[in-house]
Parts: structure tokens; C-alpha cells; sequence
């Protein structure tokens, strides 16, 4: 029997939004998608947890979540209940220098839904009980996170990367100390200094135009003062932190390394080297540790962009007992001694041109693609000339901004797992590993 013969896909571009600059300095991005039976919208409002009072960091978190519990027209659920007879759900996150809110309805429903959620963003009630019951939400989940050794791991990276003394460095949605001191009106102050159209964008992509809503976006008013665009945290020695975990028969392992982002131009070979050396399967990383020696079940990474500045994060779990030779294979693997071959960058362009069509097929896809454009400030463009950056890269250029910008000796690691076993393991390697305990945070 004869095969069909596997080709190239056709051309692929990121579709390029209707954009309106209103009245009250709200941008809307619209992509329209005929046929497309769930339409989505995402707010990316331009406000900086760095605002926060250090002694409530959280309220951030909690003012968006607590958000669509009850509005002054609809307290107590109502406007939940409203929502979801539209089919209508809502979500969010607050990250360090943004926050995204937005949700997803039936095409059809759009123009009911939408009201709704502007009602959520002028008007929400902040009831104490509703108040007290995402503090005390917020706090559980931290507990929990300290709990799992891959988000415990990603803590004690980030405060070690950035250092507990920048807001960057400490947990985007508070600790049990900051988060029990906020108050309802901690809440409604930071409502009302962040939540407005100006320096906003929304988001929308569905088969229904929003013209007709334009109005009612008119009518969205606020005070809030657009957050400055982030300059990048101060740079830190690396260094080298143990979370404990005793007893542990896996350790989780993370070396990050803070790097230029999109607008950089050597993002584009940055990315490509990411993929070959440790995002892949076939990875130069995966291929050693799983492949070969049969340390871990999979090993993975790259260069992933910021608003202020990129990282490049690569690790994952290996066991406890070749913990210390799996930190010296990884780091031996940033060195990049061997140039990336024309191979290995091939593989690399194909799949990350390849797989974008894949990857933004949905309405959330698109929105979600797009929230993160709007975030850093860049033009809904950006992505059609990043893919054809993508095309052109060669394996010298890849080999040479990987070596531009990673340096081993400059790489901080943080090692999850039973502390006992870990310390002489790194201590053999020339390291100095230091145990952080992230209940003090507590």
C-alpha cells in the first residue's frame, strides 16, 4: 500500500486583530474568527505587584479573585449565577508586572456576557466574608505549594534568582504572613488605584464583532494610573539552595540563569538553542540524562520571555542518589562545548514554526497569545515577523547567542529532596549549597 507523502504545512500567520484606541484609553484588540462557536476576551490591566504594600502583599491576588463574588448591583453570587446562565465562566492571574482578567462565552451569548463582566470590573462588592474567604483560600494554597516539591523548587529558584528583597523574588500571591493582615478595604483601595481602562488592554476573539459594545466600554471609567513599564530586578551572585525534604527517594532539580527577552535580537536564535539543547525529546539534555543513563524520566527547558527580561530554566527530577553527577552533566551541558549541529537547529525551526498553528488553533489560544503581546507592550505584529526571525536562524547564530548569554559559573540551582543526601553531593561538585526553609515565610 502507498503512503501519502508528508510535506511541509502552508504557510501559517498569527492573525492580525482589529485594534480601537477608545475614549477612556482602553485598547481593544479584536480577532475575528467566523464560525468559532466560543468567543473569548482577557483584560490585561498594567498593574505592578511591586505596588503593594510589603506588608499585604497578596491583596493584588485577592482583589481578583474575590472580584466576581458579588457586585453592588448583584451582591452575594448574584452576578455569578448571571453569568452562568450565558454559559459564561471567568479567570484570572496576578503576575508580577500585569494582571490578566477575562473569561469565555458562547459566541452568541457575547453581548450578554460582556456587561457582566464590566459590571465585575466597575462594581465589585469586596464582602468581608467573600474578603476572608480567598485570604484564608490563598494561604491554604501556599501551604500546599511548600508541600509539592516542584512548586517548592520554583520558590526557592525565583528568591534566589531575584532575592526576597524584590517583589520578583517573593510569591506572586503573598505568604501566610502578608496575606493575613489584608483587609475589604485593603482590597477596594487597590480596586481603585489599578482597575481602569486607561493603559488597558481587552482582548477579544469570536465570531462576533464587538463594535456594537463599544459604548458600554466608553463608559468604563477609573483613575487608575498605568503602572511604569518594569526595569529588570538587580542582578544577584548565583547561587546554590536545598530545599529539604528528608527522606525524599527523588530529587527535583532547577538551574536558571536570568537573560534578555523578546526584545533582544538575538531572541530568535536564543529560542531555536533552547529547543535543541533542552526543550525537545531529542534534546541534548534529555537524550544524556533519560536516554542514556537513565537518571530521569524526562528533562526539559529553554528561554522563555518576561515583560522586563527573559530566563532560561532547565531541570526536572532525577533520583536522590545521582542528584550531585545529574547538577554536573546539566551544567556541563549549558557550557555548550560542541556547536549545535545543522541538524539539531533543523529540527528546532521545524517544530517551533511548525507547531504555532497547533498551538493557537482556539479563541484561547489566540487571546491567550495575545494578553501576553499586550503585557510586554508589543504590537500584535510581533509574532509574523518572529516566525520568519525563526526561519532564518543558523546553527553558528543559535550556537553563538546561547554562548553570548549563558555562562555555567553564572547559573543559580536549587536542588528539592532530602537535604542529608544533597549537601555532600553539591559540596564534591566545588558547590556551596545553602538550605532555605520557605516556612519562614510563614
Amino acid at each position: 500500500m502507498n503512503r501519502p507523502a508528508i510535506t511541509h504545512s502552508h504557510a501559517w500567520e498569527f492573525p492580525v486583530p482589529h485594534v480601537t484606541r477608545l475614549g477612556n484609553g482602553l485598547d481593544v484588540w479584536y480577532f475575528p474568527m467566523p464560525g468559532q462557536h466560543i468567543a473569548s476576551f482577557d483584560l490585561v490591566l498594567p498593574a505592578s505587584l511591586a505596588d503593594e504594600p510589603t506588608t499585604a502583599e497578596g491583596v493584588g491576588a485577592v482583589a481578583l479573585n474575590a472580584s466576581d463574588e458579588g457586585t453592588l448591583s448583584h451582591p452575594d453570587g448574584a452576578i455569578g449565577e448571571l453569568l452562568e446562565a450565558h454559559g459564561a465562566t471567568l479567570h484570572g492571574a496576578a503576575h508580577h508586572h500585569h494582571t490578566t482578567f477575562g473569561g469565555v462565552a458562547p459566541s452568541t451569548r457575547l453581548g450578554d456576557a460582556l456587561p457582566l463582566f464590566l459590571e465585575v470590573l466597575r462594581e465589585p462588592e469586596y464582602a468581608d466574608q467573600d474578603v476572608t474567604h480567598h485570604v484564608e483560600g490563598l494561604t491554604a494554597a501556599f501551604d500546599s505549594k511548600v508541600a509539592t516539591p516542584e512548586t517548592a523548587n520554583r520558590m526557592a529558584l525565583r528568591a534566589a534568582l531575584f532575592g526576597g528583597d524584590h517583589r520578583e523574588g517573593r510569591p506572586a500571591s503573598g505568604t501566610p504572613s502578608t496575606l493575613l493582615t489584608i483587609t475589604p478595604d485593603d482590597v477596594r483601595a487597590w480596586h481603585q488605584a489599578h482597575y481602569g481602562p486607561a493603559g488597558a488592554t481587552l482582548l477579544i476573539a469570536g465570531a462576533a464583532a464587538p463594535d456594537a459594545w463599544f459604548p458600554l466600554l466608553e463608559a468604563w471609567s477609573g483613575q487608575a494610573i498605568p503602572a511604569p513599564r518594569p526595569t529588570p530586578a538587580p542582578t544577584l551572585p548565583p547561587s546554590v539552595v536545598v530545599v529539604d525534604q528528608p527522606g525524599a527517594v527523588q530529587a527535583t532539580i532547577s538551574l536558571a540563569t536570568r537573560t534578555p527577552t523578546r526584545d533582544d535580537p538575538r531572541w530568535p536564535q536564543l529560542r531555536v538553542a533552547g529547543h535543541a539543547v533542552a526543550g525537545a525529546f531529542a534534546s541534548r539534555l534529555n537524550l544524556e540524562l533519560r536516554e542514556r543513563l537513565g537518571y530521569s524520566y524526562g528533562i526539559g527547558g529553554g528561554f522563555s520571555p518576561g515583560v522586563a527580561e527573559g530566563m532560561l530554566l532547565v531541570g526536572g527530577s532525577v533520583r536522590t542518589e545521582v542528584a550531585g553527577d545529574s547538577v554536573a552533566r546539566l551544567l556541563d551541558g549549558l557550557a555548550l562545548v560542541a556547536a549545535l549541529t545543522d541538524a539539531e537547529v533543523a529540527d528546532a525551526r521545524n517544530y517551533l514554526i511548525s507547531v504555532a498553528p497547533l498551538a493557537n488553533e482556539t479563541s484561547s489560544d489566540i487571546v491567550a497569545q495575545a494578553s501576553a503581546l499586550a503585557a510586554a507592550g508589543l504590537a500584535p505584529g510581533y509574532l509574523h515577523a518572529h516566525f520568519a526571525q525563526l526561519a532564518r536562524v543558523t546553527p553558528g547564530e543559535a550556537t553563538a547567542a546561547w554562548r553570548d548569554v549563558v555562562a555555567p559559573d553564572q547559573v543559580t540551582i536549587a536542588v528539592n529532596g532530602d537535604a542529608d543526601s544533597l549537601l555532600p553531593a553539591l559540596a564534591r561538585l566545588g558547590l556551596a549549597p545553602q538550605v532555605v526553609d520557605l516556612q519562614s515565610w510563614s
